[in-house]
């Protein structure tokens, strides 16, 4: 049989109805017939519930497996000995989607609201491929035009091997001038259907959308932003949230660059002194819990 990655377009029965889920730093998870599953997101894990069983492929972890916060997400290339025949699924299955699948009636969504138009979909991730094993990500904006939906916008980049937390950016290709009215995020531990291979791991954290203007949009509730941008001599940050209290910055080796105190829901941060670079920035609660994260540039 063949091996092949997970598909983004994953099962046949997909009713393309988006709820908001999103759960982009995967500390949220919710225990599902004794399988923990990150809020939000979909997995093949189900498939585990099998007679006999699949092995699962999707695991919460943390910590030195976490980049930042309490949780992060782990996927795995599994072979899929027991498949249903009405679900298209690959042999060798390994990834996750933003989506829910629900049982009775048997339906699935993918996505969830979004109306912005991004530049980027960033997330941090490593990747231990078996043999030429390449992961991939990708995104899809789209809008419903009342009888199917029209691609707004979509990308689709490999993941080479990266044995440590590495920040990855999916630059978003537009092909409409319109507004998308939902977005789908989806991530596989294996790409191609040569190359896949079973013990392919995939580590994923933090995952946000930025656009052009430098306003970083977690895949949670609450908005956060870094102006101007890029920065010279100071910068701003700014996070709508009631329990944020602080601002970490580590530069894009993840060097702490300083930690700095929200007054107001306002940080304004001196750069003078800061190298030329990118440099992300974690807002945190009074007892230093990561509530969501956003980058900016300095430049000289």
């Amino acid at each position: 049989m063949k091996r092949t990655g997970i598909i983004f377009i994953i099962y046949a029965f997909t009713i393309l109805n988006c709820k908001a889920q999103p759960n982009g730093s995967f500390e949220n998870w919710t225990t599902v017939f004794s399988i923990p599953e990150p809020d939000g997101w979909q997995t093949p894990n189900f498939l585990s519930l099998l007679s006999p069983p699949n092995p699962l492929s999707a695991f919460k972890v943390t910590g030195l497996d976490v980049h930042s916060g309490n949780y992060a997400l782990k996927l795995k290339t599994v072979y899929l000995n027991n498949k249903p025949p009405q679900l298209l699924v690959n042999d060798s299955s390994g990834g996750t989607y933003i989506g829910k699948i629900v049982f009775s009636p048997l339906s699935s969504t993918q996505g969830f609201p979004y109306t912005e138009r991004p530049e980027k979909l960033q997330f941090w991730a490593r990747y231990i491929p078996v043999g030429n094993d390449i992961g991939k990500a990708g995104v899809l904006l789209k809008k419903w035009n009342i009888s199917d939906f029209d691609t707004i916008a979509y990308s689709l980049i490999e993941i080479p091997p990266t044995p440590v937390y590495t920040l990855f950016e999916v630059d978003i290709n537009y092909f409409s001038s319109e507004a998308p009215d939902s977005a789908v995020i989806a991530f596989a531990t294996s790409k191609n259907a040569g190359t896949s291979r079973v013990n392919s791991t995939l580590y994923l954290d933090d995952i946000q959308f930025s656009n052009a203007v430098g306003i970083a949009e977690g895949l949670t509730e609450y908005r956060t932003s870094a102006y101007p941008n890029p920065a010279t001599d100071n910068v701003t940050i700014y996070a709508e949230n009631k329990d944020a209290d602080n601002v970490q910055l580590v530069d894009i080796n993840d060097k702490l660059a300083g930690v700095y105190k929200l007054q107001n829901n306002y940080s304004k941060i001196n750069t003078s002194l800061f190298a030329s670079g990118t440099y992300i920035y974690t807002i945190r609660d009074n007892k230093e819990r990561n509530l969501f994260k956003g980058q900016f540039k300095v430049v000289k």
